[in-house]
């Protein structure tokens, strides 16, 4: 039986106010609040929204004016709202409307950061002579669960107090010193998800042992950080399940390697042939399933450089008991790195599948795929395209 018009019913409409709100919530705040046209309804339906979307790239004045005008009308609206969430991507086309403009970034940030916001993602253009400081608000935000900024310099803060965070993500950004590194990182003790990629440091101080060990991450689940050139304490990251980092830039040969027992995905990058301390590294992950190695990382490899792999006096745990993928990007066509290719086919005994990644056809390619295996179940697969990690 067909409906006519009259019998249609609009379904959007029957729904409660709250969830209708929730829907908007994942609109930018610019059609969030064009909706308030469509029906007397929906008049001020926007103003209960606890989201903020601001997702522009700014080319003149004129533009700059408007936006700004607009995001203070939307904040006065709204000033009794408490924000859930605010996402700020801005972009400013030159220094004149990026020095306007910053300015009032940081008095949104603080607006929302005074209202309780518990989710916070911003980002905007860094000019290399001007970098944009970090609002030091957010830094104290007892309220904040997830905070993600890209291309800012962390500087010029007494404390850092955030209870509540459990996930941080932050790429391009720059710190003065290792040590305000440290200081961030202290400041979340309940940080449960943690990427930092492509840090910068205007200088390389040192920071004592007792300070290096001092930091203490326990409920980390997850952490991935490449592209991070400094020193960083592995036994802060001791207790994670998922750990993608850069060995050679962060571990100093004297530093006592933990023993990773929850780990059980490891992706190690620029090893640089550094074998010796891969072996290492193996023996301390004992429920290790998944892992992933690279001489380099983005274009980053060091060839020439070429140390023997040695198979161990024992094989580790996770090795022979535990490893289901193995995965080695950027392969050279090393001796060493086919030896240790073999050591893992003849030693895995769970192995499902070895991943061999590389830029051109290698020599080794017939030797792998008929290498001994320890595993019935294992596939070799070679890949010759050039893969981005």
């Amino acid at each position: 039986m067909s409906s006519t018009g009259d019998d249609r019913r609009d379904v959007i409409s029957d729904l409660p106010d709250r969830v209708i709100c929730h829907i908007i919530s994942f609109l930018p705040t610019e059609q969030a609040v064009a909706t308030s046209v469509l029906s007397k309804r929906w008049t001020h339906l926007w103003l209960s929204v606890p989201t903020l979307r601001l997702d522009v790239d700014l080319k003149h004045r004129e533009a700059l004016f408007c936006f700004n005008e607009f995001v203070y009308s939307v904040l006065l609206a709204r000033d009794s709202v408490k924000y859930k969430s605010c996402i700020m991507d801005i972009w400013y086309h030159n220094d004149d409307l990026s020095h306007i403009g910053f300015r009032n970034f940081i008095k949104w940030i603080n607006h929302v950061v005074q209202r309780g916001v518990e989710h916070l993602e911003i980002s905007t253009n860094m000019h290399d002579d001007h970098p944009f400081k970090f609002p030091i608000s957010i830094l104290t935000c007892k309220t904040l669960v997830h905070l993600d900024f890209y291309k800012f310099i962390v500087k010029d803060f007494s404390s850092i107090t955030l209870p509540s965070l459990k996930i941080l993500h932050f790429e391009e950004t720059n710190f003065l010193n290792y040590q305000d590194l440290i200081l961030l990182l202290a400041g979340c003790p309940n940080l449960e998800n943690l990427r930092a990629t492509f840090l910068e440091f205007h200088s390389e101080d040192s920071l004592t042992y007792q300070e290096l060990q001092s930091l203490s991450l326990n409920k980390l689940t997850k952490a991935k950080m490449w592209g991070t050139y400094c020193h960083f304490p592995l036994k802060a990251l001791h207790n994670v399940k998922l750990l993608f980092i850069e060995i050679n830039k962060v571990y100093r040969g004297c530093d006592e390697i933990p023993t990773f027992h929850n780990l059980t995905t490891l992706a190690l990058y620029s090893i640089n042939s550094n074998w010796h301390l891969l072996a290492q590294v193996l023996n301390h992950c004992p429920n290790l399933q998944n892992i992933e190695l690279s001489q380099g990382t983005h274009n980053e490899i060091i060839e020439g450089v070429e140390e023997n792999w040695e198979d161990p006096i024992s094989v580790p745990h996770c090795l022979s008991l535990k490893l289901q993928t193995c995965s080695i990007l950027k392969f050279l066509g090393q001796e060493s790195e086919l030896l240790l290719a073999k050591h893992i086919l003849k030693n895995a005994r769970v192995l499902q599948t070895m991943k061999i990644n590389c830029g051109k056809e290698l020599k080794t390619y017939r030797e792998l795929l008929l290498c001994p295996r320890a595993s019935p179940i294992c596939e070799v697969v070679i890949d010759c395209k050039r893969g981005s990690m």
